[in-house]
């Protein structure tokens, strides 16, 4: 079974100018990402049916999300103070320094997809706790690098984290993979 995964390098030294901005030169992105994620989601729920009564994940569905999932790491990377490098827009990945990894599994199992809506529960309340502990380090992150120039390695690695359980998390409840998030 596979499950989403993201890695980004980490870069102490960070530029100061776009770190001042940055909620500003992400608004583009994060529209054009707030858009394609509901299309994303929107297609989950015919997922949903399909998975449900067949056993099987539709791939053309599964591509959508899988490159809307990537675009969306991509940007909230870019958003969460984990690189400077600005993101290009699409499924390419652009000259960010970010992989990402996901395998389609053809067979869904069909109890935990029928169920899929309890059993995220706990992930998503996780996701969300955690999201407000992202944001409260992010903010301390974006002072420390506008005053410094640097990205405390501490501070990184947990934004890091954080935007990889909360991947996964949407990943799991797009139905595009059966492997329940976990926090590592």
């Amino acid at each position: 079974m596979s499950q989403y995964s993201f890695e980004a390098a980490y870069t102490e030294s960070r530029n100061r100018l776009t770190v001042a901005f940055r909620v500003i030169l992400a608004i583009p992105h994060l529209i054009v990402s707030q858009v394609w994620g509901y299309l994303a989601q929107i297609l989950a729920l015919v997922q949903w049916f399909i998975a449900l009564f067949t056993g099987k994940r539709n791939e053309g569905i599964w591509n959508l999300q899988r490159q809307w999932l990537d675009y969306s790491s991509r940007v909230s990377g870019y958003t969460s103070l984990l690189y400077d490098p600005y993101p290009a827009f699409g499924p390419g990945p652009g000259p960010v320094p970010v992989q990402t990894a996901i395998q389609l599994e053809p067979d869904a199992n069909r109890l935990t997809v029928g169920l899929r809506f309890l059993w995220i529960i706990p992930a998503a309340l996780l996701a969300i706790v955690i999201g407000i502990a992202a944001f409260f380090v992010g903010l301390v992150s974006w002072f420390a690098i506008l005053f410094t120039g640097t990205h405390p390695r501490g501070m990184w690695d947990f934004l890091h984290r954080a935007l990889k359980y909360t991947q996964q998390v949407q990943a799991y409840g797009l139905l595009m993979t059966d492997v329940y998030p976990k926090w590592a």
